[in-house]
């Protein structure tokens, strides 16, 4: 690296502005120290060939990491902005999210899917914010592939239950007897997106969940 010279002659030469300390060394900085050091080498001793050519390579080595960084910054500028513009394009639209997690409001209702690996006996019970059971619903034994139970948002009295967040699980047993592991997804129409912190969040109804976790986008409520 350039070793700074402090010399007598530096310190009172008014035209020499050295850098300020700081924790960074920028490529103005570091080209005004080789300049200062070529300008006041020794001249009995002057600075080889090859301590130039790597001192140089150094500087153009920082400019690249500077352009490369400021590349980087805009990129992700970029993607942010298009990631915000793409959820954005979502309002309207039926998604299905990853998550177990939903939320009731005063009329809405709430469509739960999950997919089988394999025939199995599916029962669906739903939690208050408490894990206390609000509905318990035997589906009895259904085929492989993707399903969709669509709680009304009564309770087991057949009462309707109070607006909150929710979240559901599917107990699957196999002919064997044995329970089967269950992703479980829900689903609705995007009416909102809002910022959360620096994460993205979709609302459907009185639900939101991340952009991250969509799984699936359909034009509508009928998949047209």
């Amino acid at each position: 690296m350039i070793d700074i010279v402090k010399t007598a002659s530096v310190k009172s030469d008014p035209t020499i502005k050295l850098p300020k300390p700081n924790n960074e060394l920028g490529k103005d900085d570091f080209l005004l120290l080789l300049t200062t050091q070529l300008r006041y080498q020794d001249p009995t001793k002057p600075m080889s060939n090859e301590q130039l050519i790597s001192q140089t390579a150094q500087f153009s080595s920082l400019e690249q990491m500077q352009q490369m960084n400021s590349s980087m910054s805009s990129l992700l500028e970029f993607q942010k902005t298009s990631t915000k513009t793409s959820a954005l394009e979502l309002i309207g639209k039926n998604v299905t999210a990853d998550t177990s997690t939903f939320a009731l409001s005063d009329k809405s209702s709430a469509s739960l899917d999950y997919k089988l690996p394999k025939d199995a006996n599916v029962v669906v019970n739903i939690y208050d914010s408490s894990h206390n059971v609000v509905k318990s619903t035997d589906l009895g034994n259904q085929l492989t592939g993707s399903h969709s139970f669509n709680w009304d948002g009564t309770n087991n009295n057949n009462i309707r239950a109070t607006s909150g967040n929710y979240t559901y699980e599917i107990t699957a047993k196999g002919a064997d007897g044995q329970n089967i592991s269950i992703k479980k997804m829900v689903s609705g129409i995007v009416d909102g997106v809002f910022l959360n912190g620096s994460q993205i969040q979709l609302t459907t109804g009185a639900s939101s969940f991340p952009l991250s976790a969509v799984t699936k986008v359909l034009l509508n409520s009928t998949g047209a």
